[in-house]
């Protein structure tokens, strides 16, 4: 660590001066699943196993309720599990894939890299609906849900 960051300014040789000192040291990577596909067999997988957006993107817990949701309502729409699945996944493939996209710009807000993201970030905190009506938002909600009345197939969302 202390290699890799020699040589940046302002609080980065104290922090890593403490990481030296410390005896509980915690580092972990940020990072996202990206899978081919979501299930084999009769196992398929959902939320952070299956999709994980890293949380720069917001946007794990939501994925995963909704991840959940197609799911159970695919299953219950479907007599066999693999046509199941394919439901699921035709369902959620490209909502998941363009919630994942967000990591990018969120990461810009948690660990600003440059002059211009601290002040993006600092203008964002000073003006929270700029935030609110941000192009994520869209995107977190692009995807109306179907809703599953037990007759075996979706409802038309």
């Amino acid at each position: 660590m202390a290699e890799v960051f020699s040589g940046y300014g302002w609080e980065v040789p104290r922090m890593v001066a403490a990481m030296r000192d410390s005896d509980d040291l915690f580092f972990d990577v940020v990072s996202q699943i990206h899978m081919p596909r979501w299930s084999t067999g009769r196992v398929a997988l959902v939320g952070d196993a299956a999709y994980a957006p890293s949380f720069f993107s917001g946007q794990g817990s939501s994925l995963a309720l909704v991840g959940a949701y197609v799911l159970a309502g695919e299953l219950a729409a479907h007599a066999r599990h693999d046509d199941a699945f394919a439901g699921y996944e035709r369902t959620l493939r490209s909502f998941a894939e363009r919630n994942q996209a967000l990591a990018g710009e969120g990461s810009a807000g948690v660990s600003p890299r440059t002059a211009e993201d601290l002040a993006r970030r600092n203008k964002a905190l000073r003006d929270p609906a700029a935030v609110l009506n941000s192009a994520g938002r869209e995107t977190h909600s692009a995807l109306a849900l179907p809703g599953y009345d037990g007759s075996g197939a979706p409802d038309a969302p």
